[in-house]
């Protein structure tokens, strides 16, 4: 339940920073994108321990919220249309990766489910979002950036040891290759 509830705030976090641009050396990316970079892994956390009707309810229950909230905190109707679309469609790709690959060990489903989910979800939010908005190159850089650094934070959590709050309890006793 934990990860759920993290999920969705993650999510929340994410889409009321997705217009603030942060530059570190070269890389520029949104602030949003710190957040959205365990997302992945958040939901992937969900899939281990429930079965996908649970991952299919909560992706949705992410969308509803972020929808009022957005509405809510006066977001532009297109930064609304982008989350929500490139959250489902991103999402429920990484979902169905991962399932494909519940056979394998955790940090496989979690990395193969990330490859696709990760770029999906970057270039349909950045276009739908921003196209026409901002520059050609800062839409390029911005992608470019969030994919890397959504990259970085996903495997620095599998890298930490950051897997799962189950395996908290556990106090960090099983291994990553075995989840």
């Amino acid at each position: 339940m934990i990860a759920i509830v993290l999920y969705i705030l993650a999510i929340l976090a994410a889409n009321l920073t997705a217009e603030t641009i942060l530059t570190v050396g070269f890389l520029q990316f949104a602030l949003g994108t710190l957040f959205f970079g365990a997302i992945f892994t958040l939901r992937d956390m969900i899939h281990r321990r429930y079965d996908r009707m649970v991952v299919y309810a909560t992706i949705l229950a992410a969308m509803g919220v972020n929808i009022a909230a957005a509405a809510a905190a006066m977001m532009p109707f297109r930064i609304i249309v982008a989350s929500a679309l490139a959250l489902v469609l991103s999402e429920l790709t990484d979902t169905e990766v991962y399932h494909a690959l519940r056979h394998r060990v955790w940090i496989v489903r979690v990395l193969s489910s990330n490859a696709l989910s990760v770029p999906l979800d970057t270039i349909l939010f950045t276009l739908i979002a921003f196209y026409g908005v901002w520059t050609n190159d800062l839409i390029i850089s911005v992608i470019v950036g969030d994919s890397l650094v959504k990259y970085a934070i996903a495997t620095g959590a599998i890298g930490l040891g950051i897997k799962t709050p189950f395996a908290w309890r556990k106090r960090f006793g099983a291994r990553i290759l075995e989840m």
